[in-house]
C-alpha cells in the first residue's frame, strides 16, 4: 500500500470515484467543468498493487475565528472503491492529511460528514448548525418603505465581497472567500439569482442568493449589515407574493429571521452541519485570542488526542505583559516515560470537546455539566471569563 498524490492524468478516475461514491452523475458539460477544477496536488490516494482504491482532498482554505483569518484545511471528496473497504485506508489517509495540513501550518481542519460518529472517533467534532425556515404566502414580510433600493445585478463577486466579510467576522468558521472561491463555488451556479440592496449612497449594505421555481423561491444565501438592509431585501421577497405559494430561507441557527417577522410561528428545520477539528493545538492555542485572563493562575488544558499524538498533553496559557504565552509538555507516554499522575489542576478534555469549545458552538459549562470537560468548578468560570461569545456558522459547502 503506498500514500502519494493524485497524478493530472487521473483527474477522471477521481471524478468516477465521486459520482460512485456520492450516487451522482456528471453531464458532458459538467464533466468538463470538473476536470478543470481538479488540482491533483491537493489530492491525496492510497494505491494498493498500482491500483487507486481510495482518496480524500484537502482544500488549502483560511477561516474567521472571532475576526481573525486562520488557515485551515478542509476535507473532501473522500472516497473509497467498495471492494477495498474495511481495510482502514480512509483511516490512513486522514492522519496522513493532518500531518500534511500540521506541516503545511493549517491549524484547523474542516469537513461535511457523511457520518458524524465516523468523523468523531478521529477528533471531528460539530462546530455549526444550519437552519432552514420555510414561509408561507401569508407569513411573507411585511413591505416596508425603504430609503434605498434592491436591484438584480450581474454575479459579480466584488459587488458583494465587503458586505460578506463584514458579517462574516462576527462567526466563528465562516469562509475568508477569495476571488477564485466565490467564482467557482457560490457565484458559479446558473440558477441562482443575485439581488443587492443600495443605500441612499449607492453603497451595498445586504444582499440574497436565490431561485424561484415550483412556485417556491429558495434563498440559499442572505446577509445584510443592518435593519434598513433587511428590510429592503425582506420587501423584495414579499413582493413576490404572486409568484410564489412559499419560500425557503437558509440561515444561521441563532438568525433571528422568525422573530422580525409579523407572524414569527413557521416552520424551523435545524440540521447538524460541519464539523472541525484542532489540527495543532499548541499553535492554535497560540494564534486564538483569549481574553486576558487577570487571575494570576495561567489556563491549563490537559489533552487528549489519541489521532494525533503531538496535540496529547498538558498546556499552559498565561498573558505576559501583552503577550499570550502558551507552555506545552506531552503526554508521559509520548516521552517514554512510565510515571504518570493524575493532575491536581487544569481541566481535562478530549481534542472534539476542545475543538467544539474554542469554536464557539458549545460553552464550557455546558460540556463540563455533560461530562466532556473534567476539573474544578471555579477552574470552568476562569476558562468562561477567557473566551469571548461568538457564534459559530458556515454557509459554504465542499
Amino acid at each position: 500500500m503506498t500514500i502519494r498524490k493524485l497524478k493530472n492524468t487521473e483527474a477522471d478516475l477521481s471524478i468516477k470515484m465521486s459520482e460512485y461514491a456520492f450516487q451522482y452523475t456528471l453531464s458532458n458539460t459538467e464533466l468538463e467543468e470538473e476536470r478543470e477544477l481538479i488540482q491533483a496536488n491537493n489530492t491525496w490516494v492510497v494505491e494498493e498493487n498500482d491500483v487507486v482504491v481510495s482518496k480524500a482532498t484537502i482544500l488549502p482554505l483560511h477561516t474567521y475565528i472571532h475576526g481573525i483569518a486562520m488557515p485551515m484545511g478542509g476535507i473532501s471528496g473522500v472516497a473509497t472503491w467498495p471492494e477495498y473497504r474495511r481495510k482502514g485506508y480512509v483511516k490512513k489517509l486522514l492522519f496522513h492529511s493532518l500531518k500534511e495540513m500540521k506541516d503545511n501550518g493549517q491549524l484547523l481542519s474542516f469537513l461535511y460528514p457523511a457520518s458524524i460518529p465516523f468523523y468523531r472517533q478521529f477528533g471531528w467534532e460539530l462546530f455549526s448548525d444550519t437552519q432552514t425556515v420555510t414561509l408561507t404566502r401569508e407569513q411573507l414580510p411585511i413591505i416596508r418603505d425603504v430609503k434605498g433600493v434592491v436591484r438584480r445585478v450581474e454575479k459579480d463577486y466584488s459587488v458583494i465581497h465587503h458586505v460578506y466579510h463584514t458579517w462574516a467576522k462576527k462567526y466563528n468558521g465562516t469562509l475568508v472567500r477569495t476571488e477564485d472561491w466565490w467564482k467557482t463555488f457560490i457565484l458559479r451556479s446558473k440558477k441562482h439569482t443575485l439581488a443587492v440592496y443600495y443605500n441612499t449612497s449607492c453603497e451595498v449594505k445586504g444582499y440574497m442568493l436565490y431561485h424561484v421555481k415550483n412556485e417556491t423561491m429558495t434563498i440559499e444565501e442572505i446577509i445584510w449589515i443592518n435593519s434598513e438592509a433587511r428590510d429592503g431585501l425582506f420587501s423584495f421577497i414579499a413582493n413576490h407574493d404572486s409568484m410564489i405559494k412559499q419560500v425557503k430561507i437558509t440561515t444561521t441557527a441563532d438568525g433571528g429571521i422568525p422573530f422580525v417577522l409579523p407572524d414569527p410561528k413557521v416552520e424551523r428545520e435545524l440540521r447538524s452541519y460541519f464539523m472541525a477539528r484542532i489540527v495543532d493545538v499548541k499553535s492554535f492555542l497560540k494564534a486564538y485570542p483569549f481574553e486576558k485572563n487577570e487571575n494570576i493562575e495561567p489556563l491549563i488544558f490537559h489533552v487528549s488526542d489519541e489521532f494525533c499524538p503531538w496535540n496529547d498533553g498538558t498546556y499552559f496559557i498565561k498573558h505576559e505583559d501583552d503577550t499570550q504565552v502558551v507552555t506545552f509538555h506531552p503526554t508521559k507516554k509520548n516521552t517514554g516515560s512510565t510515571c504518570q499522575h493524575a493532575p491536581k489542576k487544569g481541566l481535562s478534555l478530549s481534542i472534539q470537546a476542545l475543538s467544539t469549545l474554542l469554536m464557539g458552538y458549545k460553552t464550557a459549562t455546558l460540556l463540563y455539566h455533560e461530562g466532556f470537560i473534567d476539573g474544578k468548578q471555579e477552574e470552568i468560570a476562569q476558562l468562561e471569563n477567557c473566551i469571548k461569545t461568538q457564534p459559530s456558522f458556515i454557509y459554504d459547502f465542499f
